[in-house]
């Protein structure tokens, strides 16, 4: 649900099928009033024989076009490239190959496209990459020459050639093979055919169905040939690419299951390098995610599933190209080579992070006034990621911050959850040798922790000059508060600034109220920021989010408008102010409070019973009682006083990507669970949609993989009924990344 659905229509059934929107109550966009004409403008052009350089990809290619490019540049290349004989289709033409041979390389590449005959572009696709890889020692791009001589690649350009053939012939749109299946029907979905949880779900049993699975696994031709293919180079196989269209999505498996499962993790996290780099090049968007996730349902019979499960293939990934339905199937010609060109490059960054595990760091450098003078240094601490796939491994995560100094980022929690630590620079070497003894694969984030905190930016606001705090930066506590009060003195008859407390340290928490009318008993909103000292993002989105609500009706937004104008509205920016000073004076990684208390472990629910620590040195120190800290005072008697029509209650933490329900101390789904996952499901699905950002959505054990007790969010639910308590982790990039995505575009209180 709430995913769009494209389909055509005939022009004497419009009217009728708009009427039938109408009355369910639907909403419809044409994209298109004419698919014809965008049809009628995909050009096909005839490859000459032995002129190679005019296979161009300015233009789509038939099916003798293709075998006759890829017949002349094997014999070009006769030395590196062979031609290889796949099998037969079910009209009895063959299925072609190029083996690009590398003596030195111990792994093996198949690249799959065209398995549906109406998904040109794909083909194009295949053979640009074939015609790269072959020319890899010409470039200068030095990771794709790595990935060119580091692997022995086999390329399929087409692996329906009935149907791609049929597609170009007779019916643009012909999906199946064309194998005669009697009474007049014919073809089978070829990706529905494969050995895996064999049409259970997303085929058809229906012979005249688009998805119709045929009558046994590897019933047709192609997929047995391309089956036979793949298990005849199975050994060393550690790539296997199918490459689809449209809808801009990497696809990983498996495609049968909502849950997450093996190296998923791992794989989205270098799908996303992949899609930034893309986007880089020409503004693309991309998702990535099982077919669950990017399209809301489950399909099985896929070969990507097959491969990885039969094979034990790490890397078995679907490529799902432009674009994301303005053109679908009838993508222009002039589209090919932007298509191909950033597909390319997605590609390589994916297989060179595969291999190597390249830092994961996305820096974004401002020109600005910098003040960093914290203390504390991490110099030549290395961040990694580990996932545990067994329990073993998850006892090895449990015990290592002892043996090894590990200071963890993420919290071992369940196996197949990633685990994210510092190791200290004369711990890691002995610390790297015991991990691969007990088969556990590591993943190098940042090598150099202290370089990247040393990219971070914190920026000077001058007094009166609103512009000056822009989000581009980091501000000190002091910046922030004097940011508030002048943002007050803006909109005095809207906003009013209220101290609700005084730290142990003698700073102010200050709220920020704001009511852009005056109506009775309006239904409140109170938003947390800086719980935790160390993430200094979600601070910078709450007085975002504030400054958007305040200057809603200047914004001409009508749906910013009107969720301002509904609520009365409390924003607390910076809820541990004690302890977001030491970050920036101290040290950069502190989490708690300056009394060396959790904060949010700290409030009265479940307290102290599971996912804290009664070791004042752990950063899950719960402290002695519930309430001991003024920080957890002054918010629980705020929220108490303000309980009365209190609807949602937000807290916003870093890092991770998690829309998190109520109660973080409980495996089992409370009270009105399934109403705020489906409503957190509506608006992750907004934000992939909008920004290719994929968050999760369920309770702490749901989404982080353990439980914990004294949460804020799940003690105002708990204390006040409030229906809608929601805790929000933002992006799922390390927080000490200087990110600023989120608080620089116009439309982020969408993230909310």
């Amino acid at each position: 649900m709430y995913n769009d659905v494209q389909i055509l229509v005939a022009p004497n059934d419009l009217d009728l099928f708009k009427e039938r929107l109408r009355h369910f109550q639907m909403n419809g966009v044409i994209l298109t009033s004419d698919i014809q004409k965008f049809f009628d403008h995909q050009k096909i052009r005839s490859y000459t024989r032995m002129q190679i350089d005019t296979f161009a990809w300015d233009a789509y290619h038939n099916l003798e076009g293709v075998y006759q490019w890829m017949t002349d540049i094997t014999s070009k290349y006769y030395e590196k490239v062979t031609l290889k004989t796949v099998g037969k289709s079910a009209e009895g033409r063959e299925i072609l190959a190029i083996e690009i041979r590398n003596p030195r390389a111990k792994s093996k590449v198949i690249v799959e496209g065209a398995i549906h005959g109406n998904e040109w572009i794909t083909t194009e696709f295949v053979t640009y990459l074939a015609y790269k890889l072959i020319h890899a020692d010409k470039t200068l791009n030095s990771r794709l020459k790595q990935v060119a001589k580091r692997y022995h690649w086999f390329l399929i350009p087409v692996a329906n050639p009935d149907g791609y053939n049929y597609s170009m012939t007779v019916d643009r749109l012909w999906r199946k093979n064309r194998r005669d299946l009697g009474n007049g029907t014919f073809g089978v979905d070829l990706n529905r055919n494969f050995d895996y949880n064999f049409c259970n779900h997303g085929g058809s049993n229906n012979p005249n169905n688009e998805y119709y699975c045929g009558p046994e696994p590897f019933s047709e031709p192609e997929s047995r040939a391309l089956s036979y293919f793949i298990d005849n180079n199975k050994a060393n196989l550690n790539y296997y690419f199918a490459f689809h269209s449209y809808g801009q999505k990497i696809i990983i498996p498996y495609s049968d299951r909502v849950k997450h499962i093996e190296n998923f993790s791992e794989m989205e996290n270098y799908g996303k390098q992949a899609i930034l780099k893309m986007y880089k090049l020409n503004g693309v968007k991309y998702g990535v995610g099982t077919i669950y996730d990017t399209y809301g349902y489950k399909t099985s019979g896929d070969s990507i599933s097959w491969v990885k499960k039969t094979y034990q293939v790490k890397y078995s990934v679907a490529f799902i190209l432009r674009d994301n339905g303005t053109y679908g199937y009838a993508l222009p010609q002039e589209k090919i080579q932007p298509t191909c060109r950033e597909m390319l490059i997605g590609l390589v960054e994916l297989m060179t992070v595969f291999k190597s595990t390249m830092k994961l760091i996305t820096v974004y450098v401002f020109l600005i006034f910098i003040s960093l003078c914290w203390s504390k240094k991490y110099y030549n601490h290395s961040l990694y990621r580990g996932i545990p796939v067994t329990e073993n491994h998850l006892d090895f995560f449990n015990n290592i911050s002892k043996n090894y100094d590990v200071y963890f980022w993420r919290l071992p929690g369940l196996v197949y959850r990633p685990v994210e630590f510092l190791v200290p620079p004369e711990k890691k070497a002995q610390f790297i040798k015991e991990a691969a003894i007990k088969g556990i694969y590591l993943t190098t984030l940042i090598e150099d922790i202290q370089s990247a905190f040393d990219m971070q930016t914190v920026k000077t606001y001058i007094r009166r000059n609103m512009d000056s705090f822009d989000w581009s930066s980091y501000f000190r506590l002091d910046d922030i508060y004097n940011w508030m009060q002048d943002l007050n003195k803006l909109h005095p008859k809207s906003m009013q600034l209220i101290n609700i407390g005084e730290t142990k340290e003698k700073r102010d928490i200050l709220v920020a109220r704001v009511v852009l009318d005056k109506k009775p008993n309006k239904p409140k909103v109170i938003v947390e920021g800086g719980i935790h000292a160390r993430e200094w993002i979600s601070i910078a989105f709450v007085t975002y989010f504030l400054n958007q609500i305040v200057t809603a009706k200047e914004s001409k937004d009508m749906a910013l408008t009107k969720i301002a104008e509904t609520y009365e509205w409390y924003f607390v920016p910076v809820l541990n102010p004690d302890g977001y000073e030491y970050t920036h004076l101290q040290d950069r990684m502190h989490r708690k409070n300056t009394n060396d208390v959790d904060i949010n472990r700290n409030f009265g629910i479940a307290f102290g019973t599971v996912g804290v620590s009664k070791n004042k040195s752990s950063d899950v120190y719960c402290g002695p009682i519930a309430f001991s800290e003024a920080e957890s005072v002054a918010m629980g008697n705020f929220v108490r006083e303000n309980s009365k029509n209190l609807q949602y209650y937000l807290a916003f933490h870093s890092y991770g990507q998690y829309m998190i329900i109520p109660y973080a101390f409980s495996m089992k789904h409370h009270e009105n669970f399934d109403v705020v996952r489906y409503m957190g499901q509506l608006a992750a699905n907004s934000l992939s949609e909008r920004y290719g950002t994929h968050y999760s959505v369920g309770t702490a054990y749901d989404t982080v993989g353990y439980i914990t007790s004294g949460v804020s969010g799940c003690w105002v639910k708990k204390s006040f009924k409030v229906p809608y308590s929601i805790i929000l982790a933002n992006r799922r990039v390390p927080l000490l990344i200087h990110y600023t995505i989120l608080c620089s575009t116009q439309n982020a209180y969408n993230d909310v």
